[in-house]
């Protein structure tokens, strides 16, 4: 008996700790089966950022499959970015043997919520020490859509944050410890 109220009470405590399943928003590219980041706009106004650290770079070097998830309420335009990758390179400081803007090796798109080609992706505005700076542009891209790029460096995770347990979860994690304190009490009795 307390080995299975034990287990129980272990399985929901667990249970919101499940692995991510990859973004299914950008195809599988080079050596990338799935992109390793997705940027969702949500109708709130932010934008959340989801981490696939077990997706290896597109090149097999060092850039990046990026994917985004268009939840808003309507039409986006671009994404702006800032950052350097695992080798200090600016996100958008291409060396041409991936997506680029002087080869496209590898070219992004964008699609309606019905899987519909709307276009290309493309960039703009790249500027700052190393081109850490710069603007994924998709064109209206409608509620729903989504769409995929390839940043110029690797992004590396050490492992995605933990997630902030529901109160649910604490309230059923304290039920089964109640029962626990129960069934020993009523045992030692």
């Amino acid at each position: 008996m307390k080995l299975t109220i034990m287990l129980f009470t272990s399985l929901l405590f667990f249970s919101g700790f499940a692995s991510a399943v990859p973004f299914t928003q950008a195809p599988p590219v080079g050596a990338s089966t799935s992109a390793a980041i997705l940027y969702t706009f949500n109708a709130d106004g932010s934008v959340t950022v989801e981490v696939d650290p077990s997706i290896l770079s597109t090149d097999g070097i060092e850039d990046t499959l990026a994917a985004v998830q268009n939840n808003s309420g309507h039409a986006i335009d671009s994404l702006h970015l800032n950052g350097t990758g695992t080798s200090g390179e600016g996100l958008f400081n291409f060396d041409g043997d991936g997506m680029s803007p002087f080869g496209n090796t590898y070219n992004g798109q964008y699609f309606d919520a019905n899987n519909n080609l709307l276009g290309m992706t493309t960039f703009s505005d790249i500027s700052g020490a190393g081109n850490t700076l710069g603007t994924i542009n998709f064109a209206d891209m409608p509620d729903g859509g989504y769409g995929w790029f390839v940043l110029e460096d690797q992004i590396y995770f050490d492992a995605p944050p933990p997630p902030i347990p529901e109160p649910t979860t604490y309230a059923m994690l304290l039920a089964g410890l109640g029962l626990l304190v129960a069934c020993r009490k009523k045992i030692s009795v």
